[in-house]
């Protein structure tokens, strides 16, 4: 009987965290429909990861909830302390920021919208894994640090120390925990997170005309050397829509400025069966080469044409060219094109490796909170907490000053993302050193400076 009742919040979370995953994963099969170029048994590894990685954010509180079944009693203790107050900290920053951000904006959710309620519900579910992507590192620290001043504070910690425990051992379900949220947070920055700040940015856009019709648009396609102008596209809420007044320019790719067919089609309906597009009331040109008699144009009612542009690759990138905004494996792709300008190149290479290493920045502030928090004096916590909340905030300063040294060439791309790691993770191991010392910082100042004299 115990073991099913220890079991039992493992077996709800594994429920419940298949019926999310046969929710979200097909409807993630589906939208690749849209974005993905080509067939499904053509996608590229990178964008396979996508589903797979989404299935496994839905079964994370069950592997959770297995770690927590297998533990101690005192490092389940410390387990449920930290869980409490990650959630708890978590939570009030995230209404903090929907509130924030909802208020900022609900003029425009009236004005723009028919049902601006379920309007803004839509959209601020489509932008909760941007939020936890900008907040979880450090609800993640605020957690750990909330967690062990609480317990330092009752004088528990250093009950478990005279267990025989060290205090990396007691903080060992906080590091578990940690990492699990930390693969959270990467598989949020993975995909998700730049999508959400992609459609936050095209539906916030005044991208349309005085009338509410959308306006034109030009995409421009390296790989397959075309170039689209639309008059008046699909909406990014309604990709599927039919694109009016389409002009395709089709160009030599070999010859980089050769135009060498042009279709002019009054309407572009696309084909998610077939991946085609049904073109309507098509004027078709065969540009001829130099000295010989163009031919006239062609017109058909319907022709249907293998294109490999997908509607949301057409009408997202021609509204947005952050880098910000692109996934992790589109940035990938990318790079492994060889496609764009060295510079742009460069900069979305830094940006690969700044989201790479931000995931296990997530443990580096965990790191960083256990000596901040943890004191065996009776001085308050409190500064060894101003202390790491500091450090934390100028973490934030680092990862936007190393990047851009990256980005311009100045610094190898992989090293200016890892440097703020390298850099706390040495401060975490200092804080060790003197913090759990049994002395404070001013002692620790003192007695150095009595050492020089």
């Amino acid at each position: 009987m115990s073991f099913i009742r220890n079991s039992l919040p493992a077996i709800i979370l594994f429920i419940l965290g298949s019926l999310l995953a046969s929710y979200l994963v097909p409807g993630e099969l589906e939208q690749m429909k849209w974005e993905v170029p080509g067939m499904p048994e053509t996608y590229p590894v990178e964008q396979l990861c996508r589903p797979v990685l989404l299935g496994l954010l839905c079964y994370l509180p069950f592997l959770g909830a297995c770690l927590y079944m297998f533990m101690g009693t005192m490092d389940r203790y410390v387990s449920r302390n930290f869980i409490s107050y990650f959630l708890m900290c978590t939570l009030i920053m995230l209404l903090i920021y929907i509130l924030a951000d909802f208020t900022d904006n609900m003029e425009r959710f009236r004005s723009r919208f028919d049902d601006p309620v379920v309007q803004a519900l839509h959209f601020y579910g489509t932008q909760l894994p941007m939020f936890l992507y900008q907040i979880l590192p450090y609800t993640l620290l605020m957690g750990t640090l909330w967690c062990l001043s609480k317990l330092c504070g009752g004088s528990e910690i250093t009950g478990m120390l005279q267990s025989g425990r060290s205090l990396l051992r007691v903080c060992m379900p906080i590091f578990m925990l940690g990492t699990l949220v930390s693969m959270a947070y990467g598989i949020c920055g993975f995909h998700w997170a730049p999508s959400g700040s992609l459609y936050r940015e095209i539906v916030m856009k005044r991208n349309k005309n005085a009338d509410g019709t959308p306006k034109s648009i030009v995409y421009r396609s390296d790989a397959t050397s075309r170039i689209w102008r639309i008059e008046r596209p699909a909406l990014i809420t309604n990709p599927g829509e039919p694109m009016i007044g389409v002009s395709i320019d089709q160009f030599d790719p070999e010859k980089r400025g050769k135009l060498v067919k042009q279709y002019r089609a009054r309407k572009a309906t696309w084909n998610k069966e077939d991946s085609t597009w049904n073109l309507e009331d098509v004027y078709v040109r065969e540009m001829a080469a130099p000295g010989v008699r163009p031919k006239d144009d062609s017109f058909a009612q319907v022709i249907n044409v293998a294109f490999e542009e997908k509607p949301y690759q057409i009408i997202s990138p021609s509204q947005s060219g952050r880098i910000d905004s692109m996934g992790t494996s589109a940035l990938y792709e990318y790079i492994s094109s060889g496609a764009g300008s060295r510079e742009d190149r460069r900069k979305k290479r830094t940006e690969w490796h700044v989201r790479i290493a931000r995931i296990f920045s997530c443990m580096v502030l965990v790191l960083l909170a256990i000596p901040s928090a943890v004191t065996f004096q009776r001085r308050g916590t409190m500064k060894g907490i101003g202390i790491a909340v500091l450090l934390a905030a100028l973490m934030l300063f680092f990862y936007r000053v190393f990047p851009a040294l990256g980005e311009s060439g100045l610094m190898q791309a992989w090293l200016s993302a890892w440097i703020p790691n390298f850099l706390y993770i040495g401060i975490a191991v200092y804080l060790f050193r003197k913090n759990l010392a049994h002395r404070s910082f001013a002692e620790w100042w003192r007695s150095k400076l009595k050492g020089e004299l």
